[in-house]
């Protein structure tokens, strides 16, 4: 292949491939016997591509479009359809190309190539964990990256290419007011760290892929705590950071310019409850900075510090344990004892943490009243 990009145009690149014919001599993605030839007909270069919306041509004269595989009717429809019965089977990587094409551009897979994957998923073993992770960055940077993990799931990719993922689908979260189980809670955690306003940094892949791994650990670690009657997941943190780190050095992340080491630690860090893990980082980074080659710059850190310092004293919530009521006055209102109660107690936080002004015994106990036990008896 061929890159082209002229001068005048730098936004643009063509790719440049010279008509050839490829044969499958083996499982491996590399495993091709390429036959070079100008004069093969375009109909038959284009058969050996992997999609029909790929296997299209413009003729240089006339700019007439040649489509013998109907790949501009699919495209229209929004199908994505493979051009070949083989085609997964003479390029596992075409697997993962799917999975991203589908999610990318909101493509439905065409019935026949769903099967295809479903029988070919395990062969994705035989491409190289650098490719993987090539098709795996297109994924996220999709509008929702979760439909290509749900339809990784479906086909059986997920199990072959995130099997701690895998583990959590079916896993539940023992809340009842969110009946997702934890793969789903991750995949709606995955999509509000790719495209959400209140993130600053959505979109960053680091952030993206700590998103991905947060709660991996949560299917080995689940428990039933019988004085508390729920279900618990103690510490799965730390072994969804461990989970994560191993998972990103098999895929070989780092060849995308991913800091193992950093998203690893935002996986563990993620369940941090107490405004003082700030100050104390904080702290910390005053005190290496003194040990440091510029012991006198921490001006930056300290104005940092005075910020979150102000924020404290604001008593912005940020836990149920900061609300202005507690388990006694929720259940004084009616709700028995048990799990529903922190159940409810952590629906109030959503409402304080939208707005902390919201933050009163009085607003709370309306809020709880009106709206929160009002949908209960109804639903």
């Amino acid at each position: 292949m061929i890159k082209f990009q002229p001068k005048s145009e730098t936004a643009l690149c063509i790719d440049i491939a010279l008509p050839r014919k490829e044969k499958s001599t083996g499982v491996g993605h590399r495993d091709f016997e390429v036959d070079f030839d100008p004069m093969i007909p375009v109909e038959v270069d284009l058969s050996r591509r992997d999609f029909t919306i790929n296997a299209m041509a413009r003729e240089m004269k006339s700019f007439a479009l040649i489509d013998p595989f109907n790949g501009h009717q699919d495209l229209k429809n929004k199908i994505l359809k493979t051009v070949s019965p083989k085609s997964f089977e003479e390029d596992p990587l075409r697997l993962m190309r799917a999975v991203q094409f589908a999610a990318r551009f909101d493509l439905r897979i065409d019935t026949d190539t769903f099967e295809s994957m479903k029988n070919n998923s395990p062969l994705i073993k035989t491409v190289s964990p650098e490719r993987i992770s090539e098709e795996i960055k297109k994924l996220l940077f999709a509008e929702k990256p979760s439909l290509g993990f749900i339809l990784m799931d479906k086909v059986g990719l997920l199990k072959e290419v995130f099997p701690e993922l895998a583990e959590n689908v079916g896993v539940e979260q023992g809340n009842k007011f969110q009946n997702d189980d934890v793969f789903m809670h991750t995949m709606k955690v995955l999509d509000a760290s790719r495209k959400d306003s209140a993130i600053p940094q959505a979109g960053d892949l680091e952030l993206m892929l700590s998103a991905l791994f947060h709660d991996v650990g949560k299917a080995r670690t689940k428990r039933f705590d019988k004085k508390k009657n729920r279900l618990t997941f103690y510490n799965h943190q730390f072994l969804s950071r461990k989970m994560a780190k191993a998972r990103m050095q098999a895929l070989k992340m780092s060849v995308l310019g991913i800091d193992i080491d950093r998203v690893s630690r935002l996986v563990e860090e993620h369940m941090f409850q107490t405004k003082s893990f700030f100050l104390k980082l904080v702290d910390l980074r005053i005190a290496d900075n003194r040990g440091g080659k510029y012991p006198e710059g921490i001006k930056g850190v300290l104005r940092l510090r005075n910020k979150i310092q102000e924020e404290i004293e604001k008593k912005t919530p940020l836990n149920v344990r900061d609300l202005a009521i507690g388990g006694k006055e929720v259940m004084a209102l009616g709700v028995p004892e048990g799990p529903q109660i922190g159940n409810v107690l952590k629906q109030l936080l959503e409402f304080v943490l939208d707005d902390p002004d919201l933050n009163s015994q009085e607003k709370l106990t309306e809020i709880l009243t009106h709206q929160i036990l009002q949908k209960a008896t109804h639903s």
